[in-house]
């Protein structure tokens, strides 16, 4: 998937983890995806069940590296699945908040697919 679409994602689910928020629990252990699995080998420790990061490029490189297995498909996200449906494996707290969140942040719905948004950032929709 191309970096436009990464990036934008990305920054999505930052939005709607909280991220930008100062003081956030994103904000304060560099994770902009609040991830609980160190899946870069780059976390130093946790805050509860959440990765920290040293700096906030770690942290989003570790976003943006689970966002392109979302793209590559797994045994929880695949390509064609929706914001909404990814809400639903993401966060366990308000899933159809999440969701809102992130797509308004993208500028589009709810029932929106990764490979749609892959589209709309490559300019092809």
């Amino acid at each position: 998937m191309n970096d436009p679409a990464i990036s934008r994602i990305a920054d999505a689910i930052a939005f709607a983890e909280g991220y930008f928020v100062p003081g956030s629990r994103p904000a304060r252990n560099n994770n902009p995806g609040d991830l609980e699995r160190d899946i870069t080998g780059k976390g130093i420790g946790f805050d509860g069940p959440y990765v920290i990061y040293a700096t906030a490029q770690d942290g989003l490189a570790a976003l943006e590296h689970q966002v392109r297995l979302m793209f590559k498909g797994s045994h929880i996200y695949n390509p064609g699945m929706s914001i909404a449906e990814i809400a639903k494996h993401y966060t366990f707290t308000d899933s159809q908040n999440w969701a809102k969140n992130v797509a308004e942040r993208l500028g589009v719905g709810v029932e929106t697919t990764l490979t749609e948004i892959g589209r709309l950032s490559n300019g092809l929709a």
